[in-house]
């Protein structure tokens, strides 16, 4: 119900425009924890480092942190949507302070643990995070890391939304369905859970002062409590507060007072939560339910004691006030740096407040009423998506991504130092090809190239120039420094015969097959300036000797019941094209028209991104779920494919192999997989 109060926040966004920048390599948003290395399938070439971090420069497309967790003012513990658990032992030590863990599936690969919602220490030495799925996270050593923390599926749940722990001896969380799941025992696995109805209404928000007494809140203006959550059958009293929408979260610092926050700018309190409980409009204007002002959509709060209570909305605001049953006037709220939609709130007493929300940001204060200026923002939880990699030696790889950057490495297995980012693009970079050192293109959806002759120089030495007024570039490749071919989504080639050039000149051919239109074309592989392949998203497959030569120079072949993403040709008498539904179609005859393609279907792999082919005997395919497809006969039968999943969750979008013993694989959230041949 979190994402409803972000909705605001959303609608209001808009894409920034700023001028791209030089950044040099720096130090990331947040400690990246990668998984563990993967053991390697007998038969496969190659062996799989863990993921690591090298893409680490702003502008972030973060995740949105839902909760927070501050047992003491040293330690803090907050929980993403995707998965992950981020932990600090100095909150106010600023972005490098903050550590990321991926502790979604940790002990289940195929469970629903994404989207950790809510997380509750007790102790420096107990943390219970929820998730979508009805999935309980713990750990006893919550800076652990991913190893550290236990996943349980608790029967009888649906969506965890909330979890509130007063002691390491009692958890109770609350679902989407109305459940309640309480233990005695939190580490002590699914059976120690034990669920109960508390009605028909979702249930958004938890709160136990103490062991015998529980309050929760959810839509519909619900509130149900029970003084009595570990007995065998406990009770839950239900009652309907007029007045009150529905809240997302509620605080209790004692047994007789509770503050809980509505969707239309309510502050909802009681001294009596069994029984009775006040409706103040405390924010925005024009509220209902999904309207007004975005500050109506007031989200978590979080009280240390009775004259303090701290809240947050949808628009990057605190709320603050001493007297929380005061009205309007007694809530005051102040603007957070440049932070958007605000998600979660934690006070650990009176000298810490931590605020977290949209775009992986948290705010941390030691005076919460301080106003604006009280409050410091960082970033701890950010990613940028890379979209692509060329690695024309082992000793140089380019990768693009998401935010516009080309990120360089002269020494690719290095680690994240080794790599530095300049941002020439304002829009995403979705393909990257380099032929050698004098070379680079790199291409966007808006139809713009960025070539270099010096890819490692940093921004001065690449120009950006639009080249496709239709737009939708999705590949290139760059076979020398005398020919670079892209493809877009509109069924164009756009070919340059001078990339090195100060102004390179791109032609655009729209290719045709007869009355059927090509459709968006997905990838393209030139070995030479006389050998091109290219497929698109229809099941075609088109071929030149003559890539330059216009729409005549292209042949068409149709393979169908496929949509191709992305081709490699080792040589020219060996092709190989992948599809969304992991088929792998390969050619000794590329130019022999469909008969001379042969597919095979390879189990264990979802929607193909991306695929490299060295050599005529070894082909690297990337997926979506984190997979790697590895083959020493890529001719050959499916069994001849080893499927490795060395990316736990994350979608590998792009791999360049440079040579058989070296390959490289980029993802959704910065990192890099180096895949090497065992010595």
């Amino acid at each position: 119900m979190k994402v409803v109060i972000l909705l605001a926040a959303l609608v209001l966004a808009a894409c920034g425009t700023s001028s791209p920048t030089a950044q040099p390599s720096a130090s990331p948003a947040a400690t990246a924890t990668p998984v563990a290395s993967p053991t390697p399938i007998a038969g496969s070439p190659l062996i799989w480092a863990a993921p690591t971090r090298i893409d680490h420069e702003p502008p972030f497309a973060g995740n949105t942190i839902l909760d927070v967790s501050c047992p003491t003012t040293s330690l803090c513990v907050a929980v993403d949507q995707a998965g992950n658990v981020i932990t600090s032992t100095d909150p106010t030590g600023g972005a490098a302070a903050w550590t990321v863990a991926h502790v979604n599936s940790v002990k289940d690969p195929q469970s629903l643990a994404v989207n950790l919602s809510g997380v509750s220490c007790p102790s420096t030495s107990l943390c219970v995070a929820v998730a979508y799925g009805g999935n309980v996270v713990t750990s006893t050593n919550p800076t652990g890391g991913a190893s550290a923390w236990t996943l349980a599926h608790v029967a009888g749940t649906d969506q965890l939304d909330a979890v509130s722990c007063p002691s390491v001896n009692l958890c109770v969380a609350v679902d989407t369905r109305g459940n309640v799941a309480a233990s005695t025992d939190p580490t002590g696995g699914a059976t120690a859970w034990k669920v109960t109805t508390a009605g028909n209404n979702g249930l958004f928000g938890v709160s136990c002062p103490s062991t015998g007494f529980c309050v929760a809140v959810g839509n519909q203006g619900n509130v149900v409590t029970s003084t009595n959550p570990t007995a065998a059958s406990p009770a839950w009293k239900a009652i309907q507060v007029s007045g009150f929408s529905g809240g997302s979260r509620v605080s209790c610092p004692t047994t007789t007072f509770c503050v809980a926050m509505d969707y239309n700018g309510d502050a909802v309190t009681s001294t009596n939560p069994a029984a009775a409980w006040k409706v103040s409009h405390v924010a925005g204007t024009n509220c209902d339910q999904f309207g007004g002002s975005p500050t109506c959509a007031l989200g978590a709060v979080s009280c240390p004691t009775a004259t303090l209570c701290v809240a947050v909305d949808a628009v990057g605001n605190v709320l603050t006030s001493t007297n929380p049953a005061g009205g309007a006037a007694a809530w005051h709220a102040a603007r957070v740096g440049a932070v958007s939609a605000l998600a979660g709130v934690t006070c650990a007493g009176t000298t810490l407040c931590i605020a977290v929300g949209e775009g992986g940001n948290v705010a941390v204060s030691s005076n919460a009423i301080g106003g604006t200026s009280a409050w410091t923002a960082s970033n701890v939880d950010g990613t940028a998506s890379l979209r692509g990699i060329s690695c024309p030696t082992s000793d140089l790889c380019v990768a693009v991504d998401a935010a516009g950057h080309v990120l360089t490495s002269n020494h690719p297995t290095g680690g994240q130092e080794s790599w530095t980012a300049a941002r020439m693009d304002t829009k995403a970079l979705n393909a990257v090809s380099c032929p050698s050192r004098a070379l680079c293109a790199a291409v966007d959806f808006n139809g713009n190239a960025a070539t270099s002759t010096n890819p490692t120089g940093g921004l001065a030495a690449w120009r950006l120039a639009n080249v496709d007024p239709a737009g939708g570039l999705l590949a290139v490749s760059c076979p020398n420094t005398t020919l670079c071919v892209a493809v877009d989504i509109n069924g164009n080639v756009v070919t340059s015969t001078n990339p090195t050039a100060s102004a390179p000149t791109w032609r655009v051919t729209h290719v045709v097959q007869g009355s059927s239109q090509i459709g968006g074309l997905t990838g393209v592989s030139c070995l030479s300036s006389v050998f091109c392949v290219a497929v698109d998203q229809n099941g075609h497959v088109l071929t030149s000797t003559n890539p330059a030569g216009g729409a005549a120079a292209w042949k068409v072949s149709t393979l169908s019941g496929f949509a191709f993403t992305a081709v490699s040709c080792a040589s020219t008498t060996f092709c190989v094209t992948v599809d969304e539904n992991g088929a792998m179609v390969s050619s000794t005859n590329p130019t022999g028209g469909a008969a001379a393609w042969r597919a095979t279907i390879v189990q264990g792999l979802s929607f193909v991104h991306s695929v490299s082919c060295p050599s005529t005997n070894l082909c690297v395919a990337v997926d979506d779920n984190g997979n790697v497809a590895i083959s020493s006969a890529p001719n050959g039968a499916a069994t001849d494919w080893k499927v490795i999943r060395v990316d736990d969750t994350n979608s590998i979008l792009g791999v360049s192999c440079p040579t058989r013993d070296l390959c490289l694989g980029v993802d959704s959230i910065g990192d890099s997989i180096v895949g090497t041949r065992p010595a």
